[in-house]
């Protein structure tokens, strides 16, 4: 009879996706539970002898046959619970630590305009405001997102996603680029408008690398397949510099610039370009400016020449 309960036992933990050492303990709870609910009193003390499956109780060698069907079932009830309670843990530990990564799944259920990821393990939320505006997305289609937040509840962890969060497209181009994964290059800073365009600021930390040449890639096949993952979305690769003036001349390009004179107390910069190219340097719905200013940190103002 003790081996068939042993055998029972670890067959549960298979099953559940648990350590066999955590069944052990959450049974040890639930047979606690059970002898309260046979006998009365305050719970003793269970151990399962780990190899013969003998039940000690207060360190006395317990027969399971004393107790009742109704005990029984209440040694059950705590063992789910029990085992629920650390599959949940173990799932908020498992996406906490992986909080500023990539994660992969499918397209499951829609809830509104919010969209549920089945991520195998458990499903992830990737909220409205999160998602790429225009994107579609279909059921049971294989997707990538960014892991943001996971967060406690009385049930399952909540994991949120996102596939309009700046890093994203940071850790996306790391998934292209070995050289940032190495050390020799770093993303200094990133400005996003989802679904529009994206601008990063990179820096080689070894002076034998061309920053952008490297992130682009030969024939721009690296950054080429960042674009593809976000739906078209333009990714502008610009190179750091100590001078803040060549960062707004590189983040206004393809925009000639002509001059450019900043007010380093106000944060403040204007820029001179050709009247040929204000509509360029400004972009449509003056997004190409706002990312160049967040990118720069300068609030700029466009002028033609």
């Amino acid at each position: 009879m003790n081996v068939d309960f042993l055998e029972a036992l670890e067959e549960m933990a298979r099953e559940r996706g648990i350590e066999r050492e955590v069944a052990y303990a959450a049974m040890e709870k639930g047979l606690a539970a059970a002898y309260v609910a046979e006998f009365g009193g305050d719970p003793p003390e269970v151990v399962i002898d780990r190899k013969s499956g003998d039940i000690y109780v207060n360190g006395e060698k317990f027969d399971i046959s004393r107790l009742g069907r109704i005990a029984m079932r209440r040694a059950q009830e705590v063992f789910r619970q029990e085992v629920l309670r650390y599959r949940r843990q173990m799932l908020y530990d498992m996406y906490a630590s992986r909080i500023g990564e990539i994660v992969t799944g499918t397209v499951h259920r829609f809830e509104g305009r919010n969209v549920w990821i089945n991520l195998g393990e458990a499903e992830a939320l990737l909220p409205e405001k999160e998602r790429i505006p225009g994107e579609r997305y279909i059921m049971g289609r294989k997707i990538r997102a960014y892991l943001y937040r996971v967060e406690k509840t009385q049930g399952d962890p909540r994991i949120y996603v996102s596939r309009a969060h700046p890093d994203f497209v940071v850790k996306l181009l790391e998934l292209e680029v070995p050289e940032l994964e190495q050390g020799l290059l770093e993303v200094v800073r990133v400005a996003r408008e989802p679904g529009v365009r994206t601008k990063l600021l990179v820096r080689a930390l070894d002076p034998r690398i061309d920053p952008v040449g490297t992130c682009i890639g030969a024939g721009g096949v690296r950054i080429r397949m960042v674009t593809r993952e976000l739906s078209g979305e333009k990714v502008d690769i610009i190179r750091f510099s100590e001078d803040p003036r060549e960062i707004i001349k590189g983040a206004l390009s393809p925009a000639s610039v002509l001059s450019v004179e900043i007010d380093e107390a106000e944060k403040k910069a204007v820029v001179r370009v050709p009247e040929k190219d204000v509509p360029q340097a400004i972009g449509k719905d003056g997004h190409n400016v706002r990312l160049a200013a967040q990118l720069s940190g300068y609030d700029i103002e466009i002028q033609p020449a």
